[in-house]
């Protein structure tokens, strides 16, 4: 079984073991210079050594002025190259190859590290800075010596293959574009000019690297009006196959069209193949086809590869979530493999936020070597109170430690809000992520020192008898419930309609237009109701990850939800119509509703805690009953709150 996914390919004379690539994501893992560090070694050693076949360390800068990111990794120097070889060694030593991605972020440069713009060519609203300028040709030339020498150092740094990064608006794909290329010489214009810098790369790039492979990563399509269309990126993926290109990594977007990029979890998995097949059949065999895209499982994978629509895949968030995915298939654990959600919180958020690529289901991405999960000095009796995910998180980590640990939940299954979180369209995967979860806590019951008790609403006297020496309560939260909801059997919360407890209303008006009341909305608009939304901020869905937002407002529009922003709920009139001030337009009616939804927000469910410390217990908080937040920072504020013991 998964034949074609661990069958060896070979790649211009070099062997992969399998046809598992993972893709170049930017860390935030280097240093503020550019330079390799230990977390940054740490991170992609785990994941060759999970099985992945080609590892691929993210875009590396080949000219200083060429940096997108604080924190991105440069090869621009030949002191960087001592960091890189250690790199390399790491990969290597668990049997996986490494490759590197050249890059070049022209406009999308940051100024910040990269300090002077260069640009292919000015383009109203997408070239903004103004300590800027248009490349000249010898510009051009340099750039393209500065490719070749970057490749020259990742083959001295023990690399097995390069890769350049002609994809999601960087420079390579910059020249490409014939929206970002509006240049009158020999480099712009047509489309032989306009793939001219493209192949002067390629050609460098392979005269400075011999038989090493050279990749070349691109996107198909852009998603931008007037941007790279498929016939002419057809048309460069013959060229690159016979011009000396070893294998193309087919993926799509931009950094601008963010939906297209990192999609999330309303995206079907492996949308992507149908590119990688149209240019596998430009090419035919000459060179490997890799495609990208929510590849996120083993049967998404193979059924990819048995098509023939690509050669290799690439699993980028699938290998954050589970570095050891490839293995586990290997070896028939599938089930045991943690499953990636595409929620984007921990990875891209956690890049773009600066704090370095992570995951929200797993605290150890990203992390890797930050932990120590040694036997305590002192076993203790450790009672968890409540059993989402702060809480399951911290009883895994508090038996790893070799505690005893008690885990009680008041519900009959085991997971809390997830199971709420999970009923929004597209959110399903938070179900299956509870049951992982639950599975190995049953694993640590098997083994002993794991007790689990459902069904039962602990008391301060009933903890009490349990003779604990740590309390941790990780009961999470509950929704906000204002004393206006009180005025009418209209009201409910959020919460009430998606678990089913209210009728679903024809014609909803939803008070609160965070992440709850627009999910809440497009569970409706599924379900064939109507709703409105009233938001005091001026714009609804601001703390909902940015690519999962762009999909959201566009079922949201599609579906006719009438949305106030800048606007306070004020109540109903005696016809159950809505009451408003409106910044703008002052106090404004609406229509009758049949139900008024609060989605406000949760607040901390900490009830037993002032009761716990009066009995003199050793009480902590974890989850969202310290603070309620995101799933990701109720997953490591558990696992590190049962660490800690």
């Amino acid at each position: 079984m998964y034949d074609s996914l661990f069958t060896p390919i070979r790649i211009h004379g070099v062997t992969v073991r399998n046809r598992i690539l993972f893709p170049g994501m930017s860390t935030k893992h280097a240093s503020p210079d550019g330079r390799v560090t230990e977390r940054m070694m740490r991170y992609y050693e785990e994941r060759a050594k999970g099985g992945a076949g080609l590892i691929t360390v993210e875009a590396s800068a080949v000219s200083s002025e060429g940096r997108p990111f604080i924190r991105g990794l440069s090869l621009y120097r030949d002191e960087d190259v001592a960091g890189l070889s250690e790199l390399t060694a790491r990969i290597h030593a668990h049997g996986a190859l490494a490759s590197v991605q050249l890059m070049h972020g022209g406009c999308l440069a940051l100024p910040d590290v990269a300090g002077h713009i260069f640009l292919v060519s000015p383009v109203c609203g997408r070239t903004p800075y103004a300590d800027s300028s248009v490349l000249t040709v010898k510009d051009i030339r340099t750039l393209v010596r500065r490719f070749a020498e970057a490749a020259a150092r990742a083959v001295a740094a023990g690399f097995d293959a390069v890769e350049l990064h002609g994809a999601h608006g960087y420079l390579l794909a910059q020249f490409f574009s014939p929206l970002m290329n509006r240049r009158g010489d020999e480099y712009g214009g047509s489309l032989e000019n306009r793939m001219r810098f493209p192949l002067e790369v390629l050609k460098a790039v392979r005269e400075a690297v011999g038989e090493t492979p050279v990749l070349y990563r691109m996107s198909v399509v852009d998603g931008l009006h007037d941007g790279i269309q498929m016939d002419d990126s057809l048309e460069l993926a013959v060229r690159l196959a016979r011009e000396g290109a070893d294998a193309l990594h087919v993926s799509v977007g931009t950094r601008e069209t963010r939906h297209i990029v990192a999609p999330p979890s309303c995206v079907p998995c492996g949308w992507n193949a149908s590119l990688a097949r149209a240019v596998k059949s430009a090419v035919g065999s000459s060179v490997p086809v890799i495609v990208a895209g929510r590849v996120l499982d083993e049967n998404v994978a193979c059924d990819i590869l048995d098509r023939g629509d690509a050669d290799m895949v690439a699993m980028g968030r699938a290998l954050i979530a589970e570095p050891a995915l490839p293995r586990l298939v290997r070896e028939g654990k599938a089930s045991r493999a943690l499953r990636c959600i595409s929620c984007n919180e921990g990875c891209s958020s956690g890049s773009a936020r600066g704090t370095g690529i992570g995951c929200a289901l797993n605290p150890l991405a990203g992390y890797e070597g930050r932990y120590e999960v040694v036997a305590a000095a002192r076993k203790k009796r450790v009672v968890i109170i409540g059993g989402g995910p702060a809480g399951m998180h911290a009883a895994l980590s508090a038996h790893a430690r070799g505690h005893e640990v008690i885990l009680c939940d008041r519900g009959e299954r085991l997971g809390g809000l997830l199971h709420v979180a999970k009923l929004p369209p597209y959110k399903e995967m938070l179900g299956t992520y509870a049951d992982w979860c639950a599975a190995r806590l049953e694993e640590c019951v098997h083994a002993g020192g794991m007790e689990i008790r459902l069904s039962e609403d602990m008391t301060p006297e009933k903890i009490q008898e349990l003779r604990p020496d740590v309390v941790l309560l990780a009961t999470g939260s509950v929704p906000l419930w204002p004393a206006f909801c009180r005025e009418s059997d209209l009201f409910c919360t959020a919460q009430d309609i998606l678990e089913g407890r209210r009728t679903l209303p024809e014609h909803a008006l939803i008070v609160g237009g965070g992440l709850v009341g627009c999910e809440t909305a497009d569970f409706l608009l599924k379900r064939g109701r109507q709703a409105c939304i009233v938001e005091m901020k001026d714009k609804i869905a601001a703390d909902m990850e940015p690519r999962t937002r762009v999909f959201m407002m566009e079922r949201l529009s599609r579906g006719g939800v009438e949305v106030w922003t800048n606007s306070t709920f004020l109540g109903l009139d005696g016809q159950g119509g809505a009451m408003l001030r409106h910044e703008a337009r002052g106090e404004v009616t609406l229509p009758p509703v049949d139900a008024v939804i609060v989605a406000l927000g949760y607040r901390p469910e900490r009830s037993l805690y002032a009761d716990l410390l009066r009995l003199g217990m050793d009480v902590r908080l974890t989850g969202d009953c310290s603070a309620v937040s995101r799933i990701e920072n109720a997953v490591r504020g558990g696992f590190e709150a049962g660490l800690s013991l």
